[in-house]
């Protein structure tokens, strides 16, 4: 557990030395959301429509935007190598990476939703069910994340083949996130079922895919 926590807490420091990058995401997810009013116009039925898919799609694309050099730092040092060696392994150092990863980026997230949920003229009853519904899918999508970018890493154009890969896979987060989060049975909700079903599963595949893929990818590299 200790060298979990210690993966953790690096990732944490250098998150903030490169603190404007996590700006840079929260200003573009912000960017995004803001630009939706303007271009719909003072319509109110329609921004209560559309907000919410338009909250998730906008997180999805901003949190997206850090996972190619997710894991370039550290093959560039490294670091990897000495984790491939180390107690913690390479499934618990993706785990660690997709830990540090939503809490510099989906905490951020949560954190100015309501705002943003306030200028689509979101009801206020529909932001508790929002917020659980974001924090569980924000977590699945980090998963995936980690994924595509161990998949993608020391790739050409890592971004691109990354997007390619996660994209079609976040179809049923986005899906059953936003009808999570419009469903009048409550915050608890068949749908939030279905995500943390999802985000179960996530957690137990996203290691185990991610430590194969960053070992095949060091074996190449040696070779």
């Amino acid at each position: 557990m200790r060298p979990f926590l210690t993966q953790i807490t690096r990732d944490l420091k250098i998150a903030w030395q490169n603190r404007q990058d996590i700006v840079v995401m929260l200003g573009f997810f912000i960017i995004i959301i803001a630009l939706f009013p303007l271009a719909i116009g003072p319509k109110t039925a329609i921004l209560q429509t559309l907000g919410i898919p338009m909250i998730w799609i906008a997180a999805l694309v901003a949190s997206l935007a850090g996972f190619d050099r997710l894991f370039a730092q550290d093959v560039r040092d490294g670091w990897l190598d000495q984790i491939g060696l180390s107690a913690l392994g390479l499934g618990g150092y993706a785990l660690a990476k997709a830990v540090s990863h939503w809490l510099t980026a989906g905490v951020p997230l949560l954190a100015t939703t309501p705002i943003l949920a306030m200028m689509l003229n979101i009801p206020m009853a529909q932001l508790p069910a929002l917020l659980v519904a974001l924090l569980t899918g924000s977590m699945a999508l980090t998963l995936l994340g980690v994924i595509g970018a161990s998949l993608a890493e020391g790739a050409r154009r890592s971004g691109a083949l990354m997007a390619i890969l996660v994209l079609p896979l976040a179809v049923p987060v986005l899906i059953f996130g936003a009808l999570a989060a419009t469903h009048d049975d409550g915050i608890v909700s068949p749908h939030l079922m279905l995500l943390g079903a999802m985000l179960a599963l996530l957690l137990a595949l996203a290691p185990l895919v991610a430590a194969g893929a960053l070992q095949i990818g060091e074996t190449e590299s040696g070779i």
